[in-house]
């Protein structure tokens, strides 16, 4: 990977997931500045941290598990001189001589996820405008950022040659992006306004409206990617403080030929506190994020940028920006799809989990995004219920099998459909508390009882199970809640054993004892009755019932 493409990461980090300056050409709307090119002015909207009204983009999601959790809070605080020149340009910033300039990122989820896109999805935007921008034109431009990209903008800076927008635009962007024009609705807003389905690669979306008087007003940016494969990641849930995780990655496409990187990033240390601090010229001009130069740390202004860096100075550059004690990376060597983080020296607590598979020609093409757990040894080892959940059972006892993934993420309801039909079991269903990235669920019916349930259930038994969600204990109270099991009875086993159709439960195993769960009946059809249970958690279960007294 090149220096110039972490560098233009960041850049973009910084320009797009929080824009900076903002302002339009008219008087009814706020300004926070302008930059004044030879052959045009450009103007910046102001964005203020009102999620309604703050002139901000948002994307829709095309699937409820793939969004990746932004740094949070995202705040951005300019320090320095109100006009600079530089390279032939001119900017301004609408404040006092000495007073700071601070932007802070909405809060809500639709702000603080990031959607990840397959290349056959919609991508669709939202924009979230002030009201005095109602029913304006306006230019919708979607970039595809690429090394050219990177390579044009820093060679311009380098030259101190950005005087032409125009010429410094085609030099960097060349015929990389697409432009839509429509009309804001009703207090400045755009909904659902449809990209198409753009390949898979990096992308800026950048909105804009032309003014009479020849200049452009910049009302917001964002920026989203669209990756080539859907990763499936396997790791545990938690792991006890002195171990390290392991990991394994599938799902890329050309798999061999992908470099696998996973970054673990303490939930406290997550965030993107940045300052930029100017005298008003190059060498004097500073960007710091979470207290790290990024400027000198990075050597951004030299003339080697274009120098390629190892995999180990990689890894080297990114735990330094994530700080020591705050988190762990990991980068395999091609087609390594098994990586093993270095926690052992990790403290306590929640943590994001971030895994990527890069191909060398076509750049990041898989990114996923789970949540772990380090506990404490003293906790970890102490819960019966989650080892014999993890008890297999012996293939000598499972009459039928079918199995379902899904991807698990926090705040969404999550269902497994089964829709072979070669169990009782429908679905399970819940509510997921955490993120987890693809899970699979596993119906096991069996010939007897499971083997992690050492005594019978009471009453006629319809048929044993064995439900497992995930690996690892994933399925407790502190990852899920409100389970359900759906299930079907068969009508002529009801009749052939006198059964009482109102007494069928779903029983549950919780590691000392038997319980009946709520169970209600939801319909019927000429062959069977279908029921739905809830349940605190999974494995060993028991179809039952209490025959009719004759």
């Amino acid at each position: 990977m090149r220096k110039s493409l972490l560098i233009l990461i960041l850049t973009i980090f910084i320009l797009t997931s929080a824009p900076a300056m903002a302002g339009g050409g008219k008087t009814d709307v706020n300004q926070i500045g302008s930059i004044n090119f030879t052959d045009k002015v450009v103007y910046f909207q102001s964005h203020t941290s009102d999620p309604a009204e703050g002139n901000w983009i948002t994307m829709g999601c095309p699937n409820e598990g793939r969004r990746i959790q932004l740094p949070q809070p995202i705040k951005l605080t300019y320090s320095g001189p109100k006009y600079v020149e530089y390279g032939g340009a001119a900017g301004t910033l609408n404040k006092d001589e000495e007073e700071s300039y601070t932007i802070t990122y909405p809060s809500t989820n639709s702000y603080t996820t990031l959607p990840v896109y397959l290349p056959n999805e919609d991508v669709s935007m939202y924009f979230h405008g002030e009201t005095g921008l109602e029913g304006e034109n306006v230019d919708i431009y979607l970039f595809k950022l690429t090394s050219d990209c990177a390579y044009g903008l820093l060679d311009a800076f380098q030259a101190g040659d950005i005087e032409n927008l125009n010429t410094l635009f085609q030099d960097s962007v060349d015929e990389e992006y697409k432009k839509y024009s429509t009309q804001l609705g009703d207090c400045g807003d755009l909904s659902d306004y449809d990209l198409e389905c753009p390949g898979e690669g990096q992308y800026c979306i950048v909105m804009v409206q032309q003014n009479d008087d020849g200049s452009m007003t910049v009302l917001s940016s964002t920026a989203f990617v669209v990756v080539e494969s859907e990763l499936c990641v396997s790791s545990p849930s938690s792991i006890k403080k002195g171990d390290e995780l392991d990991i394994s990655i599938t799902g890329a496409a050309n798999e061999n030929a992908c470099t696998y990187g996973a970054i673990l990033i303490k939930e406290q240390a997550y965030k993107a506190n940045i300052e930029i601090n100017s005298d008003g010229t190059r060498d004097g001009t500073s960007v710091i994020i979470n207290d790290l130069d990024l400027i000198d740390e990075f050597d951004i202004t030299s003339s080697n940028y274009r120098s390629k860096l190892t995999r180990n100075e990689l890894q080297k550059e990114i735990q330094t920006l994530i700080g020591e004690g705050n988190g762990a990376i990991a980068i395999g060597e091609a087609g390594q799809k098994t990586l093993s983080l270095t926690a052992f020296d990790l403290p306590v607590g929640c943590y994001y989990l971030l895994v990527g598979a890069y191909n060398p020609e076509k750049g990041l093409v898989g990114l996923s995004q789970l949540e772990v757990e380090i506990k404490s040894k003293g906790n970890s080892n102490s819960n019966k219920k989650e080892e014999n959940e993890e008890k297999h059972e012996p293939e000598k006892n499972v009459k039928t099998k079918e199995q379902c993934q899904q991807f698990v993420s926090n705040g969404h309801r999550v269902k497994f459909e089964f829709t072979k039909g070669a169990t009782s079991v429908g679905y399970v269903e819940f509510n997921a508390k955490k993120t987890a990235g693809s899970i699979e669920t596993i119906i096991e019916e069996l010939k007897g009882r499971s083997s992690n349930a050492p005594v019978e259930p009471e009453g006629e038994v319809y048929k044993h199970l064995n439900i497992r969600v995930g690996d690892g204990g994933f399925a407790n109270s502190n990852n899920i809640e409100n389970a359900i099991v759906g299930f079907r009875v068969s009508k002529k086993w009801i009749t052939e054993n006198h059964i009482n159709m109102d007494a069928i439960t779903l029983q549950h195993f919780n590691g000392d004892q038997w319980d009946s769960l709520k169970t209600d009946k939801v319909d019927e059809d000429d062959e069977y009755l279908y029921f739905e249970a809830e349940t605190p958690g999974f494995s060993p279960f028991a179809i039952t019932a209490s025959k009719n007294v004759l």
